[in-house]
């Protein structure tokens, strides 16, 4: 059992390092509508990868390792967001756009309901990237 944890955490480690490296490539000019969609995909997957570890309530995950999904899955839903605005014209864009920043609203309001910041809080997870 505790080497099927410390597994779960080693292939989970290794799978945010690989897509933390997705976050700082998100590209800044205009896409066709085949690369937007390809993007979005990457960004997505990366934010159903943390979902064994925050949406599942039987998941046996340290903090350190929430922080860093949770960490993660904030990136990935901002650089969907910065991916959607400078891509409006694009099919579903608009909309990726809207559910993104309400997610990021979201989650900005909690934040500052507990003190804290995005900044703060996600420090040590952008350094260790």
């Amino acid at each position: 059992m505790e080497f099927n944890n410390i597994r779960a955490k080693i292939g989970f480690g290794l799978l945010m390092l690989f897509m933390s490296n997705l976050v700082n490539a998100v590209p800044t000019q205009k896409l066709s509508q085949t690369q937007y969609n390809e993007w979005v995909q990457q960004y997505t997957a990366q934010v159903n990868a943390t979902k064994q570890v925050l949406d599942d309530p039987n998941a046996a995950s340290d903090a350190t390792t929430q922080k860093q999904a949770f960490c993660t899955r904030l990136a990935a839903y901002q650089q969907i967001a910065d991916l959607s605005k400078a891509n409006l014209e694009l099919e579903n864009a608009n909309i990726t756009l809207i559910i993104a920043n309400n997610f990021l609203a979201r989650q900005k309001q909690s934040f500052e309901d507990s003190g804290m910041t995005e900044q703060v809080f996600c420090a040590v997870s952008k350094m260790k990237n």
